[in-house]
């Protein structure tokens, strides 16, 4: 267990601890987890290390992150290739670590975009969805499968490929950078989800992603639950529209509601990296992970 970002509460930290234990994994918690600079877990340098060490260990099979914030882009440029290549794990959290998700994708690796340490796993199950985070950290059981009321469609469609994403402002944020989203050439279902963004900032964020040409390649898009990026009540537009304005002339078809990342639901574990398909031909739509993200 890392905390490449933001600073980690101890309780926290060993409530989710004790959860990840109660599902039959042995955990690991790196040497400076709880450390504090500024407002991040520590010194860059420290967090560097940390994350290296956990890598480069053959005993560690995966990396659940202790928590987002701020921070974890600092790394990026410290993360040695070949190290991330010849020791294959995985990565699991959201928000920030939208950056580490960033490096694996260019890698061609795939990575789990769900519940970390000190958030969700800290709450016990009734804020994370086991049997999503089980399957992909082992495989076994069956892929996610959006359930009928978890989805509606905005635009319609169908439409299959990659499965990318992640958390929208760090998406922007990235665009111009090494680690920008790409699509590889490769068809492309993209994931995008934030909290407690303006509708103007939303419009902005889609804006640069598009210019940036981080969605040529895409074939649908699936939203977040999008917590707090409503507008105010006093508005008369609603944050759907917002986002059909626009992805206008983007022919895809498009999701709204999934509860991963920064969700009011169970945070679902999404696998990076996988096929994916979107079915938006009725007002429920239907999203479902086609393959295994475990060997």
């Amino acid at each position: 267990m890392a905390a490449p970002a933001g600073p980690v509460d101890e309780d926290a930290l060993h409530r989710g601890v004790i959860e990840l234990e109660a599902l039959g994994f042995a955990v690991r918690v790196a040497d400076g987890v709880l450390d504090r600079h500024h407002f991040m877990a520590g010194r860059r340098d420290a967090r560097m290390a940390q994350l290296r060490g956990l890598w480069a260990d053959p005993e560690i099979a995966a990396i659940v992150c202790a928590r987002g914030g701020a921070g974890a882009g600092w790394l990026l440029s410290g993360l040695d290739p070949s190290l991330l290549r010849t020791h294959l794990k995985t990565i699991v959290g959201y928000s920030d670590i939208t950056w580490l998700h960033l490096v694996l994708a260019r890698l061609g690796m795939t990575s789990l975009h769900g519940p970390m340490v000190a958030r969700e796993l800290a709450e016990g199950e009734r804020a994370y969805d086991r049997e999503s985070l089980w399957h992909a950290l082992t495989g076994e059981g069956d892929p996610y499968v959006a359930g009928p009321d978890q989805l509606h469609t905005l635009r319609a469609g169908e439409a299959e490929g990659v499965l990318r994403g992640g958390c929208l402002s760090i998406l922007a944020a990235a665009a111009g950078t090494p680690w920008e989203l790409r699509t590889g050439g490769q068809p492309t279902l993209l994931f995008l989800e934030d909290v407690d963004e303006p509708p103007y900032r939303i419009d902005r964020m889609l804006l640069q992603l598009r210019e940036s040409g981080a969605l040529d390649g895409v074939r649908g898009i699936v939203f977040g639950e999008m917590a707090g990026c409503t507008p105010g009540v006093d508005s008369d537009f609603a944050l759907e529209e917002v986002l059909l304005e626009a992805l206008d002339g983007l022919d895809v078809p498009v999701a709204f509601g999934l509860s991963s990342g920064h969700t009011l639901r169970p945070n679902v574990t999404l696998p990076l990296g996988v096929a994916a398909r979107l079915d938006c031909t009725g007002s429920e739509a239907r999203f479902e992970v086609l393959e295994v993200p475990v060997s």
